[in-house]
């Protein structure tokens, strides 16, 4: 009888161990599964994508509209002087996501140029209405609000102001009702609401409070004050017809704007004529909300 040895002979004559043949397949096997699941997906490829723009003055509404067709993977490029719009700045511009949302971006350089989608999308591209004088004669700038990097208070756009006095004294609340009602106003243009200030006066809390005192800066006696959560007029101009909407209109604006002396004067001197907001008022206060990154 022929004895086998544990090992038996390959096709070629070579005797290999069957365990050893195992092993070895079955790294094999390992290393070509590790290999296959390396592969790394390719990037979705550019497409062809058509954006819609709807051109607005920030203050006058809907100027013109137009189309552009841009590879997903490009950037896009808005310019101002290609946009043939009247009476605007030449060089702000902002572009929101469709019905005045999300800010895509602001430039105050003439020209504003973002990533494209990869889908079919719609802009609002929003133009500034160019600046006259106020009652001095002094050329207004939007400058005067970048140089003081005006950002919205809190970060919103719309806010709830209750009256709260100090020192325990009062004045009238006309004066305060004027002076939101305005500023409500410049903001609501129908066409398009950049923001709401909901005045309150029986309320108790709120984004800040508005009322009269005795104002106070170095212990230096001033007419008005705010510090944020707080405006005030001081009660030496409570009774007198004019002095609080002017006042008021001036702290509210720097309040919310995170702004002082607009122009390098007393803001109450710039935006504002005997109580009224004035036309470089409403567009200094609109300018700020709709550039604004907040919502």
């Amino acid at each position: 009888m022929t004895v086998r040895s544990p090992q038996e002979m390959t096709a070629a004559g070579r005797w290999v161990s069957p365990g050893v043949s195992l092993v070895l397949a079955g790294w094999i096997s390992i290393g070509l599964g590790c290999k296959g699941g390396s592969t790394t997906p390719e990037p979705p490829k550019p497409v062809s994508v058509t954006l819609n723009f709807e051109v607005y003055n920030h203050t006058q509404g809907l100027k013109s509209n137009f189309s552009r067709t841009a590879m997903s993977d490009s950037t896009i490029t808005i310019k101002v002087s290609e946009l043939n719009v009247g009476g605007v700045d030449d060089q702000r511009i902002a572009i929101r996501e469709n019905g005045f949302g999300k800010l895509v971006k602001f430039s105050n350089t003439g020209e504003a140029g973002f990533d494209v989608p990869e889908q079919n999308t719609s802009y609002d591209v929003i133009l500034f209405n160019k600046l006259g004088t106020d009652h001095f004669g002094n050329q207004a700038s939007y400058s005067w609000m970048d140089d003081m990097s005006a950002t919205l208070y809190l970060g919103k756009k719309n806010y709830a102001v209750y009256r709260k006095d100090r020192d325990g004294v009062t004045g009238p609340e006309s004066a305060w009702q004027s002076v939101f009602d305005q500023l409500n106003s410049a903001l609501d243009l129908g066409w398009v609401k950049w923001g709401y200030i909901n005045r309150q006066p029986s309320g108790t809390s709120g984004d800040f409070s508005y009322g009269y005192g005795i104002c106070l800066i170095g212990g230096s006696r001033v007419d008005g004050l705010h510090g944020g959560s707080f405006i005030l007029v001081d009660e030496k101009w409570a009774s007198d017809p004019i002095a609080p909407t002017a006042l008021g209109l001036s702290e509210a604006f720097e309040n919310i704007c995170g702004v002082d002396n607009i122009g390098g004067y007393p803001s109450s001197m710039t935006i504002q004529f005997q109580g009224v907001l004035n036309q470089v008022g409403k567009d200094l206060l609109s300018y700020v909300f709709a550039k604004d990154s907040s919502r």
